[in-house]
């Protein structure tokens, strides 16, 4: 899916409090704090704290699965790829992924082009409508050489309609020292709602942790991202908390 990482090297080596969704996402709940993010959606549930990172997927009521597509799992060792990733850019520190596992799952719900603003290109490299969840767990050292774990959540859920198409796509992380002290985390919740009859867009990140980043995608310059993962493919509002 969209900020899935393998995707991500190809197309650039370069897939809140309690938040409402959308109409035609209400299924997809975010609660957070400082310490704790818990993401619930269709068939699925992701847990995440500077202790543990867990993702639990019920197969049978995973995204939509009465569109009638499959559940497609794949597992990327980044180690290979590590030196081509994008670094994390955070307050406390850049970081750069040493080693890491990224396991996601998803399934697709249509085939249908996503509305503007999402950018034609963004259909080649991303053509299904889904239901994705991400989680990485990797090992990154900063600029003077100091090892941390990161934990981080991907999570987006598409729904197209006759009359609208809605996505919330979440990033969390945190960035844990050796002492178990989180040195930084991310929290990027985007948000696209479209009326597909009139063409009004509404979308923005909402944004509450300490990792501020952007970067040029599908040509677009000041995409927001987390190192080589992005949240929404177009530049949009952001709102600091």
């Amino acid at each position: 899916m969209k900020r899935f990482v393998g995707v991500v090297l190809a197309l650039v080596l370069l897939p809140a409090g309690t938040a409402a969704a959308h109409p035609g996402a209400s299924d997809l709940r975010i609660k957070e704090n400082r310490a704790l993010v818990k993401v619930d959606g269709p068939g699925f549930n992701v847990k995440l704290s500077k202790h543990d990172l867990r993702a639990r997927i019920d197969d049978r009521r995973f995204g939509i699965p009465e569109a009638g597509f499959d559940i497609v799992r794949n597992q990327q060792d980044l180690g290979p790829v590590a030196p081509g990733l994008r670094p994390f850019v955070c307050e406390n520190g850049t970081y750069r992924v040493v080693s890491g596992i990224f396991d996601t799952t998803e399934r697709a719900s249509s085939t249908e082009v996503r509305p503007l603003p999402y950018p034609p290109a963004f259909a080649t490299a991303f053509p299904e409508i889904i239901t994705f969840v991400g989680t990485l767990d990797a090992v990154v050292t900063n600029e003077s050489g100091e090892q941390f774990r990161l934990m981080m959540s991907d999570v987006a859920h598409e729904v197209m309609t006759p009359k609208s198409f809605t996505s919330t796509a979440p990033i969390h992380a945190f960035i844990v020292d050796s002492r178990g002290r989180v040195r930084d985390r991310a929290s990027l919740v985007g948000r696209v709602h479209v009326d597909r009859r009139t063409g009004r867009a509404v979308h923005f990140i909402v944004d509450e942790g300490t990792c501020h980043q952007t970067a040029t995608l599908l040509g677009n310059p000041g995409v927001t991202v987390f190192g080589p993962f992005f949240v929404l493919p177009f530049p949009t509002t952001v709102i600091r908390r």
